[in-house]
């Protein structure tokens, strides 16, 4: 990535925008991280600027009942709804409770399938092929000085990029083949990163599944068959997308506990000792369990967040502000914790997803 020598600019408020050039030099020998929310997939295609897939499924014909199930179980967990439904539709039918060939269980259980698959359809592009080479590229540069990439992100695109990075690819993801079957077409969650350079989805993501209570992915390079079929061709054996989607703090947080491996991400996060770069995630109240991680993260010297345009838009202000609290937060633990060091930089002067 080729960038004009720059300095940083100071606003009349007195905040400090750093160019990436300058967030850069400031990272440079040392090991650092990287936090991407939806504002990076955003910046590849306005495609993934999707609305709620909760409402989508609502208006697709979701009955009040199923929704009641979704505000117990939090708006954000489809895949523990629709094991839910998918179980207790068996369990009516075996102790024969169901008369009818179809149950209101099943039923709704291929409404919110057929909101899934409509929105990867819809909101997703159809396979790496779609993103020119030279952006790739471009992307796979900008994620070169970072240790481990955290993503709250579920779609597939920072998997593409990283498998077009190189063979192999340069971050493990801590899935493995299966001992017992090393042959079957999909990956197992079997490993932890210790030292390795990583990339680890906080939020789970639409390639990974349980099965059994085993995590696992979907691949391309065992199967032959593009992700995006792969997915749509799971729904009909059971294989639900595991993944943290819209919902509050605390149902994600739940959810998040309730997995092992998304409970290694978040805690992988809650101890990162060196600095911490954010692109496209505005840390908002929704990812209250996000700003909890990096208040936790005790040794973490410096946080350095992306500003997508104006800097005195309310959006910026709110994701300044909520910084600043993080920042204070940290002051405040007990035990004298490392003094957390905030930075912001114009996120746009990073060019992400540029044609190199």
């Amino acid at each position: 990535m080729n960038f004009m020598p720059s300095r940083p600019s100071e606003r009349s408020d007195g905040t400090i925008l750093l160019t990436y050039e300058e967030v850069r030099r400031r990272i440079r020998d040392k090991r650092s991280y990287l936090l991407l929310g939806n504002g990076f997939s955003i910046a590849c295609d306005p495609v993934f600027r999707y609305g709620s897939l909760y409402q989508a499924a609502v208006k697709a014909g979701l009955s009040r009942r199923a929704q009641l199930l979704f505000q117990r179980y939090g708006t954000n967990n489809f895949e523990g709804v629709m094991k839910l439904l998918d179980g207790s539709d068996w369990v009516a039918r075996t102790y024969g409770l169901v008369k009818n060939k179809s149950s209101g269980m099943a039923e709704d259980l291929e409404v919110i399938k057929g909101t899934l698959v409509t929105a990867i359809s819809s909101s997703h592009l159809e396979t790496p092929g779609d993103i020119v080479d030279g952006r790739k590229t471009s992307t796979a540069k900008f994620l070169e000085p970072f240790h481990v990439v955290f993503t709250t992100n579920y779609d597939l695109l920072l998997y593409w990029v990283v498998m077009h990075a190189g063979d192999p690819p340069p971050f493990e993801d801590c899935f493995r083949a299966d001992q017992d079957e090393p042959d079957v077409h999909y990956l197992v969650f079997s490993q932890r990163l210790k030292d390795k350079r990583g990339l680890l989805y906080l939020h789970g993501a639409l390639h990974l599944y349980l099965h059994n209570g085993e995590l696992r992915k979907h691949t391309w390079t065992r199967s032959g068959q593009r992700l995006t079929e792969l997915i749509r061709d799971g729904f009909a054996k059971g294989q639900y997308p595991l993944f943290v989607a819209e919902g509050s703090p605390e149902k994600k947080l739940e959810q998040i506990q309730g997995n092992g491996y998304l409970w290694y991400c978040l805690d992988k996060l809650r101890n990162i000792e060196s600095p911490l770069v954010v692109f496209g995630h505005s840390l908002g109240p929704s990812d209250n369990h996000i700003s909890d991680a990096i208040v936790a993260a005790r040794k973490l010297p410096t946080l350095i967040v992306g500003l997508h345009g104006d800097l005195n838009s309310k959006e910026n202000q709110a994701t300044r502000m909520r910084v600043q609290q993080i920042a204070d937060r940290r002051a405040q633990l007990p035990g004298h914790p490392t003094p957390l060091q905030v930075f912001f930089y114009d996120a746009d002067s990073a060019q992400v997803w540029a044609n190199s």
